[in-house]
């Protein structure tokens, strides 16, 4: 066998070889990292952000793994855009078998942790469209095409806020708590269609923390009248019980990407290095 075929035949034994993936939210960080394993897993990729640059600095690095990959740009909150863009990808790349559904509300530009009454309505809403609505724009724009297909695979990324009551997090959790509810829905919904749909939630990642430098106080390290240290995100270094990076998220979502969770659907898994155990 020659070096080209054994290339060859090396690619279609990996596990997403033939799938093509869409990966919101792709052009750093969290999504970044989810894009380019599951390119490493045989799949092309559209990468799908705001920032063009970015995005297309992501596509390089997937085409020097020797996958196929193309920038799809997007405001994710909007779903006009997310429903041309899914249509886009799949008239250029054919067919869309995998949607990860990330990015906007997990982004270095969201909005800082606040209490409930330090929040405007205008803070409310976004809340609600980075963390639910952004989501169900990509399942909706993208589950007709994987009916057409016979099937595919839908992965959403939230906060384990959803899951657990978190001070400062009433929105963001409220927001992922009912992304969460509605992918057991479409759990129900959509398997009759050959789609599996499940959530990976988490906490502190640690290569993804310049993404939190514009929260407010309440993530700052700081002194109380007694002189102790407080501050959400020294709080969190305390309580892992082990170190969790962008990865991690990602290799748990090429799970539920892959074939080994056929038999999965309407489930949230938590990466959260043990910071809570939600049932």
């Amino acid at each position: 066998m020659s070096a080209k075929s054994e290339a060859e035949s090396n690619q279609a034994s990996l596990p997403l070889a033939g799938k093509v993936a869409l990966v919101t939210g792709a052009t750093g960080y969290i999504g970044k990292a989810i894009a380019l394993t599951l390119a490493r897993q045989g799949a092309c990729i559209a990468v799908s952000g705001r920032n063009q640059q970015a995005g297309k600095a992501v596509v390089e690095e997937i085409i020097a793994l020797g996958r196929s990959a193309l920038f799809a740009q997007a405001d994710i909150t909007d779903g006009e855009q997310v429903n041309d863009m899914v249509n886009g990808v799949v008239s250029q790349l054919g067919q869309l078998d995998i949607l990860v559904a990330s990015g906007a509300g997990a982004s270095h530009d969201s909005l800082p942790f606040r209490l409930f009454d330090e929040l405007d309505h205008d803070e409310i809403d976004y809340y609600i469209k980075s963390h639910w609505l952004s989501r169900a724009y990509a399942v909706q724009a993208s589950i007709k095409h994987m009916k057409a297909s016979g099937g595919g695979k839908i992965v959403l990324i939230g906060t384990d806020a959803g899951r657990i009551a978190t001070v400062g997090e009433s929105m963001i959790g409220g927001s992922t708590a009912g992304m969460m509810q509605m992918s057991r829905a479409l759990a129900r919904e959509l398997g009759r269609h050959n789609i599996r749909i499940n959530v990976v939630s988490m906490s502190y990642i640690s290569d993804a923390e310049p993404r939190w430098k514009n929260s407010s106080d309440a993530l700052e390290s700081k002194e109380d009248a007694e002189g102790k240290r407080k501050g959400m995100l020294e709080n969190l270094r305390k309580r892992i019980l082990f170190d969790v990076t962008s990865e991690d998220i990602a290799a748990t979502v090429a799970f539920f990407a892959g074939p080994g969770s056929d038999a999965i659907t309407g489930q949230t898994l938590s990466v959260n290095s043990g910071l809570s155990t939600p049932g």
